[in-house]
């Protein structure tokens, strides 16, 4: 079976459940990513995301105090951002309790070379593409001079279709998905790295990650990663893998999830970028999306 590779992506924020949640996965194959980028913001009152932000990097390093055995993934903020430069200050000083670091929104080779020139070639890299710059540019990346230090490159669909100003979002129980990222895995294979698959929203839609996980296996040819966003989809992905990857036939969907933008407005998590709604977490750029298509 293809070799397999779980994070749970997990904002940087309420230290004591973000804790409980680490130490109920130290005894599994899932790995820990930290986010102080897309789950740390405020969409309806973003002045306030650069204090969520700041608040975000004591969270880290309390949670990191609590778990000096243990090492994690970080996904910073932007390399080009207002961010970046105190994340950057976080890495240095946390160095040694950190596995990897995802780095969002990567366009251009010279994205990784700011990065490593300024924290040093020292921890393998996750790269995150979900622009369609980043995507057109795939192969100028992976030919960086710091390659050898990238271990998986990850879609971001939302982003991307964010990006593309697309909506509805093209979901990964579509075939229209899998044909967006054929093309990337085949890039991202054929220079000897990893793809890294987006994350799916709909946290209760097992038939989704049923579906994405016999798409996965039967496009890479090399190790993959798959990124969970809840405990719940973390437990079910486990499972699967458990059962060498017997997974259920799916047949191709077109439907695409709905919600409104008060559904948005009325289950915003405090302190998160993100709503919560009958088991489905509605992503700010969904949001975003919506309130363009309806505003024009």
């Amino acid at each position: 079976m293809t070799n397999i590779t779980l994070y749970q992506s997990i904002p940087s924020h309420r230290p004591l459940p973000t804790l409980r949640l680490i130490k109920s996965l130290l005894n599994t194959n899932c790995k820990v990513a930290l986010d102080l980028e897309d789950g740390i913001q405020d969409i309806l009152n973003p002045a306030l995301t650069t204090g969520l932000k700041e608040q975000a990097r004591k969270d880290f390093a309390e949670i990191i105090h609590q778990l000096p055995h243990k090492k994690i993934s970080l996904r910073i903020n932007a390399i080009r951002s207002n961010e970046f430069q105190k994340d950057l200050a976080l890495l240095h000083q946390y160095a040694d309790h950190i596995e990897s670091i995802i780095i969002p929104k990567t366009e251009t080779s010279e994205d990784l070379a700011i990065f490593c020139k300024a924290f040093g070639p020292t921890h393998k890299i996750n790269l995150v593409v979900e622009t369609q710059r980043g995507i057109d540019n795939i192969d100028e990346i992976l030919n960086s001079n710091y390659s050898d230090l990238i271990e998986f490159v990850f879609f971001g669909n939302y982003d991307f279709h964010l990006d593309n100003n697309t909506y509805p979002i093209t979901e990964q129980g579509s075939l229209n998905y899998w044909s967006i990222v054929e093309p990337i895995i085949a890039s991202v294979e054929s220079h000897k790295k990893s793809f890294g698959n987006s994350p799916y929203a709909n946290i209760a839609d097992t038939d989704c990650l049923d579906f994405a996980l016999m798409q996965l296996k039967k496009r890479c040819k090399r190790k993959f990663g798959m990124m969970s966003l809840h405990k719940t989809q973390t437990t079910y992905i486990q499972k699967n893998i458990a059962n060498n990857g017997t997974v259920k036939t799916h047949s191709n969907r077109i439907n695409h999830d709905t919600f409104t933008l008060e559904s948005f407005v009325n289950n915003t998590q405090k302190g998160r970028s993100f709503a919560f709604d009958n088991k489905r977490i509605i992503t700010p750029q969904e949001y975003l999306l919506l309130l363009r298509k309806q505003h024009g």
